[in-house]
């Protein structure tokens, strides 16, 4: 003979283990999501970061091989900042400013570069993010002065 009772119990537990997972099913969801999205926010400023530190390496590094001056061609810093950003596949709502120093202030020796990327685009848009985010990277010269390209 079968006893009622036991086979009554297995299902019943079945049943509450279905509804807790019910239960927890959202949270879980929600850490989920959060952490993908906030994984995405921390990819995409440590990339406009690397980019900008980049575009302002290029600016103070690079010469006029002809001249021996030192130049700085603004739009060969934005290629390449944008190029980092485009290899890692950000280019959405993302602008390049370029700031040179001043022609013949000694002064004024640096390479400023700053990536705005606004409206920020979240993956999931699950939780709470940043509306926008901008990064800067300053590079000062080390050696000659700079002479602006024509």
């Amino acid at each position: 003979m079968r006893e009622h009772g036991k086979e009554r119990g297995i299902r019943g537990a079945a049943g509450v283990s279905t509804v807790e997972f019910g239960l927890i099913l959202p949270i879980l969801l929600i850490i989920l999501l959060g952490t993908i999205d906030y994984g995405w926010v921390f990819f995409v400023r440590l990339n406009m970061i690397n980019a900008a530190r980049e575009g302002a390496r290029v600016g103070v590094t690079k010469g006029d091989e002809d001249t021996g001056l030192s130049t700085i061609d603004e739009q060969k810093v934005k290629d390449v900042a944008t190029q980092y950003l485009q290899t890692a596949g950000l280019t959405d709502s993302i602008a390049v400013q370029v700031d040179l120093p001043t022609p013949h202030d000694t002064t004024d020796d640096s390479v400023k570069v700053t990536i705005t990327n606004s409206p920020f685009r979240p993956l999931v848009g699950f939780v709470p993010v940043p509306p926008g985010m901008e990064v800067t990277a300053e590079m000062r010269w080390e050696l000659a002065p700079p002479e602006p390209s024509p």
